[in-house]
Formats: structure tokens, sequence, C-alpha cells
């Protein structure tokens, strides 16, 4: 049977780093991957991506709305065939995974009863957990449906802190485990083997056509300036729920773009990308207007959606 573990979390927690450990722990393994992103471009996929392991990419949606959920069931079906012992779902961060019981469940006769949902993770960003749990139904979502919550990025925080937010999870989850990591660094083996028990059911999930927040694509031709790249960026990120992506930059080639409200990371990437950043907006169809009034400014127009 193979044992489904489902990563949820909202934008920029930290489930790719979390997916990263997961398949260097269980690398003696057979894994399945499946990588949800919300944007139309799977850029997760490329940061998780290694030989030996089957990465199924479904993007442009949530796999638990009905907008893509298809291709998500069929993506169940035709791992539930391979010789796999794990299946690593990382949902997009703003999925409502309500309803994965019920998806598994539907298709027990097409999959040969062949599923067993091990448990779900959900990482929470203590940068600004409290904040948006009060205004996000996905996120509140995520951590009642959870067997385990990291409170991530924990050195970017006070003891204090990590107090109100664990009193806001066990609020909302009681029977839930609680862990606190930096970088996700934690035992994760210990924790799907410790999962604590569920005591919520499957319900209908909030995510919907109407309730999707619009996304945006940005991209150049050439090279930008890298002081240019972070100033385009911060100017649109108070707007946003998350950015992300590669850009290709005249001092240091290929950088990696993560951003989550008004922290930014830019890394060297090791392979040369074309230049394409993710853009979720958090003020809907006026983030175009930001971007291109912010692109002619900063950067000569080079950046174009």
């Amino acid at each position: 049977m193979i044992q489904i573990v489902l990563l949820s979390g909202f934008l920029g927690a930290g489930k790719t780093t979390l997916m990263q450990r997961l398949l260097d722990t269980y690398q003696e393994h057979k894994i399945g991957v499946i990588i949800n992103e919300f944007g139309e471009i799977n850029i997760d996929a490329k940061l998780v991506s290694r030989d030996g392991i089957d990465i199924a990419e479904l993007s442009n949606g949530s796999i638990f709305c009905a907008c893509i959920k298809d291709k998500f069931v069929d993506g169940l079906i035709e791992m539930s065939k391979t010789d796999i012992e794990y299946l690593f779902i990382e949902a997009s961060g703003l999925a409502d995974p309500s309803n994965m019981g019920d998806i598994v469940d539907g298709i027990k006769k097409d999959t040969n009863d062949n599923y067993l949902i091990k448990g779900n993770i959900c990482v929470a960003d203590s940068c600004n957990f409290l904040e948006l749990v009060e205004v996000l139904p996905a996120l509140e979502r995520q951590v009642k449906h959870a067997n385990a919550v990291i409170v991530n990025k924990m050195d970017l925080i006070d003891d204090e802190t990590f107090k109100e937010i664990a009193e806001k999870i066990a609020e909302i989850n009681e029977s839930t485990k609680i862990y606190a990591a930096t970088q996700c660094d934690v035992d994760i083996k210990d924790i799907v083997d410790n999962f604590a028990p569920s005591l919520v059911r499957s319900e209908d999930t909030t995510n919907t056509y109407e309730s999707r927040p619009q996304t945006f694509i940005v991209k150049a031709d050439q090279p930008v300036e890298k002081e240019k790249l972070i100033a385009f960026i911060k100017s649109i990120s108070d707007s946003s729920y998350r950015i992300k992506g590669f850009c290709q930059t005249i001092e240091e080639g290929t950088v990696e773009v993560s951003g989550v409200v008004n922290n930014l990371i830019i890394t060297p990437w090791k392979t040369e990308e074309k230049t394409e950043i993710v853009v979720i907006s958090s003020v809907g169809i006026k983030m175009m207007s930001l971007i291109t009034e912010n692109a002619k400014n900063i950067l000569e127009g080079r950046f174009y959606i």
C-alpha cells in the first residue's frame, strides 16, 4: 500500500524546503512526488527535481479545487499503478486540503484501494501566521486538518510570539503536534512515524473558482541589474502574497527570487533559466498596473507581463 504524506502551508512558509528534507530522508525508498503550484509556472518542481523520482507537476490552481482537481485525480490513479512506497504531495500555498480524504475515498476502485493517507504536515510561517490566519480561511483549514504543524523561521521571532502561535494552533486543532524549527530542520522521520490522530472529518474545501487570487508572470528578454531587480520586487511586495521565480542578472547570471510580503531572498541558481517571476496578487487585477508602472520607472520597461 502506498502511504501518502501531504505538505500544506501558506505561500513561502517552507514547504519546498521540507519536501527536500523528506526526499533526502526517504531516499532509500521508492518515492513519487506531486507538486502543486498555484501559478501557471511550476517553480517548486525545479527546486526539488532529482534523478530516480517520478514527479508530477500540477499548475495553475489548487488540486483541491474543481479547477484542476480532475488532473489531481488522474495523477493519483497513475501513481497508484507504480511500485512506489510513498507519495509525497506538496499542495499550493493557497490550498485548502479539507477534502483530501474524500478525494482518495472516491478513487478506491480505480486504485484498488492502494492508498493510505499517512498524514498531513502543515508548515506555518512564524513571521506572519498570526496576522494571516485571521483573514485567510485556507490557512485555518490547513492547520485544522494537520496531523503535525511545523512552526518555521523560529530564528526570526521571540519566545512570546511562538507561545501565541502555539496557542492559536491549539485553538484551531487541539490534537495536532507542534514542532518549532528554522529552515524546517526537524527529525522528519520521527514526525511521519508519530503523526497525531486526526479528530476532524473530510469536508468541502473553500477552494473555488470564485475565491482564486489573481496571478501574474513577469518576464524579461535581457538581464537586469540585481539592485534594480531588488528595488522592483520591493515596490510590489506589499501588494502580493507571494513572489517567486528566476531572473537573469547582469552581475550573477541566473538567480532564484523568493519573496513573502516584505521578506525577500535572492540566491544564485545552479543552471541557466529564463526570467520568469510568478506574482500572486493580494490586490486583485490592480497588480497589473503596479507591475507595469514600476517596471517602467525602475527597469526602463525591461520587465513585462
